[in-house]
Protein backbone atom coordinates (compact mmCIF):
# COMPACT_ATOMS: atom_id res chain seq x y z
CA UNK A 1 0.00 0.00 0.00
CA UNK A 2 1.83 3.46 -1.14
CA UNK A 3 2.46 5.96 1.85
CA UNK A 4 0.89 9.06 1.32
CA UNK A 5 3.23 12.01 2.77
CA UNK A 6 1.38 14.09 5.53
CA UNK A 7 1.94 17.81 3.84
CA UNK A 8 0.43 16.65 0.43
CA UNK A 9 -2.33 14.96 2.43
CA UNK A 10 -3.11 18.03 4.68
CA UNK A 11 -3.03 19.97 1.25
CA UNK A 12 -5.37 17.92 -0.08
CA UNK A 13 -7.29 17.71 2.39
CA UNK A 14 -7.59 21.94 2.59
CA UNK A 15 -7.87 21.94 -1.30
CA UNK A 16 -11.26 20.07 -0.94
CA UNK A 17 -12.67 21.75 2.36
CA UNK A 18 -11.62 25.25 0.90
CA UNK A 19 -15.21 25.66 -1.36
CA UNK A 20 -16.98 24.55 1.30
CA UNK A 21 -15.71 27.12 3.66
CA UNK A 22 -15.75 29.90 1.51
CA UNK A 23 -19.44 30.61 2.19
CA UNK A 24 -19.54 35.02 0.91
CA UNK A 25 -17.83 33.71 -2.12
CA UNK A 26 -20.15 31.24 -3.22
CA UNK A 27 -23.31 33.29 -2.33
CA UNK A 28 -22.14 36.32 -4.04
CA UNK A 29 -21.11 34.61 -7.66
CA UNK A 30 -23.88 31.86 -7.63
CA UNK A 31 -26.78 34.09 -6.64
CA UNK A 32 -28.54 37.24 -8.81
CA UNK A 33 -27.87 40.45 -8.00
CA UNK A 34 -31.74 40.93 -6.27
CA UNK A 35 -31.35 38.17 -3.79
CA UNK A 36 -27.50 38.79 -2.82
CA UNK A 37 -28.81 42.83 -2.16
CA UNK A 38 -31.85 41.34 -0.80
CA UNK A 39 -29.83 39.05 1.40
CA UNK A 40 -27.80 41.76 2.78
CA UNK A 41 -30.82 44.19 3.27
CA UNK A 42 -32.42 41.94 5.70
CA UNK A 43 -29.26 41.40 7.27
CA UNK A 44 -29.54 45.43 8.10
CA UNK A 45 -26.41 46.08 6.65
CA UNK A 46 -24.57 49.52 6.62
CA UNK A 47 -22.93 48.79 2.62
CA UNK A 48 -24.39 50.46 -0.10
CA UNK A 49 -22.26 48.78 -2.84
CA UNK A 50 -20.31 45.44 -2.81
CA UNK A 51 -17.52 45.20 -5.35
CA UNK A 52 -17.44 42.34 -7.56
CA UNK A 53 -13.84 41.45 -6.99
CA UNK A 54 -13.39 40.01 -4.02
CA UNK A 55 -17.13 40.01 -3.60
CA UNK A 56 -17.12 36.95 -0.90
CA UNK A 57 -14.72 38.91 1.49
CA UNK A 58 -16.66 41.99 1.48
CA UNK A 59 -19.99 40.23 1.66
CA UNK A 60 -18.66 38.96 4.72
CA UNK A 61 -17.35 42.36 5.68
CA UNK A 62 -21.33 43.80 4.92
CA UNK A 63 -22.41 41.38 6.93
CA UNK A 64 -20.31 42.17 10.07
CA UNK A 65 -21.30 45.60 9.36
CA UNK A 66 -24.58 45.55 9.94
CA UNK A 67 -27.20 46.68 13.27
CA UNK A 68 -26.52 44.70 16.41
CA UNK A 69 -29.60 43.17 16.58
CA UNK A 70 -29.34 41.48 13.22
CA UNK A 71 -26.35 40.07 13.62
CA UNK A 72 -25.29 37.44 16.42
CA UNK A 73 -21.34 38.07 18.04
CA UNK A 74 -19.29 36.08 19.31
CA UNK A 75 -18.38 32.63 17.81
CA UNK A 76 -20.17 33.83 14.61
CA UNK A 77 -17.06 36.48 14.44
CA UNK A 78 -14.67 33.74 14.43
CA UNK A 79 -16.90 32.24 11.40
CA UNK A 80 -16.65 35.07 9.97
CA UNK A 81 -12.76 35.52 10.45
CA UNK A 82 -12.57 31.63 8.80
CA UNK A 83 -14.93 32.40 5.93
CA UNK A 84 -13.08 35.65 4.87
CA UNK A 85 -9.79 33.58 4.64
CA UNK A 86 -11.13 31.03 2.50
CA UNK A 87 -13.32 33.40 0.22
CA UNK A 88 -10.09 35.25 0.02
CA UNK A 89 -8.23 32.31 -1.46
CA UNK A 90 -11.71 31.48 -3.99
CA UNK A 91 -12.18 34.64 -4.78
CA UNK A 92 -8.48 34.93 -6.13
CA UNK A 93 -9.50 31.63 -8.12
CA UNK A 94 -12.35 33.52 -9.54
CA UNK A 95 -10.27 36.54 -10.42
CA UNK A 96 -10.67 36.69 -14.07
CA UNK A 97 -14.82 36.29 -13.79
CA UNK A 98 -15.16 38.48 -11.33
CA UNK A 99 -12.45 41.49 -13.25
CA UNK A 100 -14.70 41.05 -16.17
CA UNK A 101 -18.06 41.11 -14.18
CA UNK A 102 -16.92 44.53 -12.28
CA UNK A 103 -15.68 45.76 -15.71
CA UNK A 104 -19.22 45.05 -17.31
CA UNK A 105 -22.05 46.12 -14.55
CA UNK A 106 -19.60 47.67 -12.19
CA UNK A 107 -20.66 47.30 -8.37
CA UNK A 108 -23.34 45.22 -6.97
CA UNK A 109 -25.64 48.11 -5.48
CA UNK A 110 -27.50 47.26 -2.43
CA UNK A 111 -29.63 50.20 -1.76
CA UNK A 112 -31.38 50.43 -5.61
CA UNK A 113 -32.35 46.27 -5.59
Amino acid sequence: MPRISKPRSLFTTLLATLPLAACGTFTTLTNSDQEVAANLKRQKTHCQSLPRVYSGVSYNACKLNSTQDSMVFGWVLGFYVFDSVASAATDTIALPFTLYRQNRHGNLQIDQQ
